[in-house]
């Protein structure tokens, strides 16, 4: 198992994903999951698995994460909430993702000046010149030096084991950070509707 080159490939998977060919028209709700799922191709991790459905979609209006499309259609910025929830929901609940959009969705939703997009290139960018991979390399020779001395068959499988638990724990952390800036943020907004009932 070549863990370097994995890592190395997903990466760069993440790396190329881009918007630049969003279309500029409003589309239908199978036009929006064939584009999307096409698009999110790269985090399927079965042939099989549903990285969209129109259920999904349908719930996530519902459940006020980004606002109903106009009849029938849905916008560029539909598009950029729907990846955003995407992203969003395989590392915190449903509950935390809306209090994180619901700002953004109250406030950049259809301005007329793109808002919502110009910030979704700005995350973008940051992507694609990030330097995440190197602090990853850098956790993966930590795993192979702490099992050097280990004489043993299985020294790839618990290279893994070791690998994984770092990175486990990398992302144990940032989740608990995202939670706390969540709650932060939920407590900030409790606390500016109290002062204004109060006046």
């Amino acid at each position: 198992m070549d863990i370097e080159k994995l890592c190395t490939e997903v990466f760069q998977d993440l790396q190329s994903f881009d918007i630049e060919d969003m279309p500029g028209i409003d589309l239908y709700m199978d036009q929006v999951t064939t584009y999307l799922n096409d698009k999110l191709k790269m985090a399927q991790r079965h042939e099989d698995d549903k990285l969209l459905t129109k259920t999904m979609i349908n719930n996530y209006v519902k459940s006020h994460l980004m606002p109903p499309p106009e009849k029938k259609k849905y916008t560029k910025d539909h598009l950029i909430a729907l990846i955003l929830i995407y992203f969003f929901k395989n590392v915190v609940s449903i509950n935390d993702v809306n209090s994180i959009l619901n700002p953004i969705m109250s406030n950049q939703f259809g301005n007329q000046d793109d808002s919502l997009e110009r910030a979704f290139n700005v995350y973008l960018e940051h992507i694609q010149s990030s330097e995440t991979l190197a602090p990853i390399m850098k956790s993966l020779d930590d795993s192979k030096k702490m099992l050097e001395k280990l004489d043993s068959k299985d020294n790839d499988d618990l290279t893994a084991l070791s690998f994984i638990s770092i990175l486990n724990y990398d992302i144990f952390l940032r989740k608990l950070m995202i939670e706390r800036l969540v709650d932060s943020m939920n407590q900030t907004k409790s606390n500016s509707t109290s002062s204004s009932h109060k006046k």
